[in-house]
């Protein structure tokens, strides 16, 4: 256990399970409070409420539809009284597993306006108290892969129907839309940044994404590997702590090796 954290108190949503699960035990490891934000799979919370617990920290475990203005703001306001006051939000909550039978609109409205939606409830009280750390979760989908040859058409094929690919371009508007905040609310000392991982074998990798995908991408890699949700949690502690209190507007790749930015 730190105390990079200490005194903190951070909101995680879509943190029942996965990666989003990882984020909450490793940032009260850091010290701090965490109100626990879910909703389809809010059942499955009480560990993670009781991990964060275990380290010594106040746990707060939320209802609550990103899709929702209304709802994120009542989550704010539930997690400023019972808690305190709010540091940092970590936007995790996204549509991945759902995305075979996911509309457009459905990754729109979870993907790009949760984080809208998240980001408004807690804005007031950082911009109130002039400062405060966002943590948008983007992904390296935002920046297509070669395509491995058999799910390529060929020369001989019928003409591809052309479909939004609906997680990879709402994962490149998280990018889009974090470097917007960041312009906008730095007047204030609130910091924006966005974490981009690589494959991470969350339960949501393991039933969507195809084997031969995963493969092709890991052998692209540098490190010849691919991530576990523990992997992403330095990163987003990292930018929650006042260790990255100069920095904002960034988009921190971490997939090993697949993306080299410059």
């Amino acid at each position: 256990m730190g105390n990079r954290l200490d005194g903190k108190v951070g909101i995680v949503t879509g943190a029942a399970q996965g990666i989003g699960a990882a984020y909450a035990r490793a940032l009260a490891a850091e010290g701090a409070d965490v109100a626990i934000v879910d909703l389809t799979r809010i059942d499955q919370a009480k560990e993670v409420h009781d991990d964060v617990v275990t380290q010594g920290r106040r746990a707060l475990t939320i209802k609550a539809d990103v899709t929702s203005r209304d709802e994120m703001a009542g989550m704010a306001e539930q997690v400023v009284g019972e808690l305190g006051h709010v540091d940092f939000l970590v936007n995790n909550a996204a549509l991945m597993f759902d995305q075979l039978i996911a509309t457009w609109d459905d990754f729109l409205a979870v993907n790009y306006m949760g984080i809208l939606n998240a980001s408004n409830g807690v804005i007031p009280y950082l911009w109130e108290q002039g400062s405060g750390s966002i943590v948008n979760i983007s992904s390296t989908a935002a920046f297509p892969l070669p395509m491995p040859a058999q799910f390529m058409p060929t020369a001989d094929s019928p003409p591809p129907v052309l479909e939004p690919p609906g997680y990879g371009v709402t994962k490149w508007m998280v990018i889009y839309q974090t470097r917007f905040m960041a312009q906008l609310l730095g007047v204030r000392n609130i910091r924006v940044n966005a974490v981009a991982p690589g494959v991470t074998m969350s339960p949501a990798t393991k039933a969507v994404v195809p084997e031969p995908i995963i493969e092709s991408i890991t052998a692209a890699t540098a490190l010849h590997s691919t991530l576990e949700p523990e992997d992403m949690t330095g990163v987003v502690v990292f930018l929650a702590s006042d260790e990255s209190s100069k920095m904002t507007g960034q988009i921190l790749i971490n997939d090993a090796g697949s993306w080299f930015s410059g």
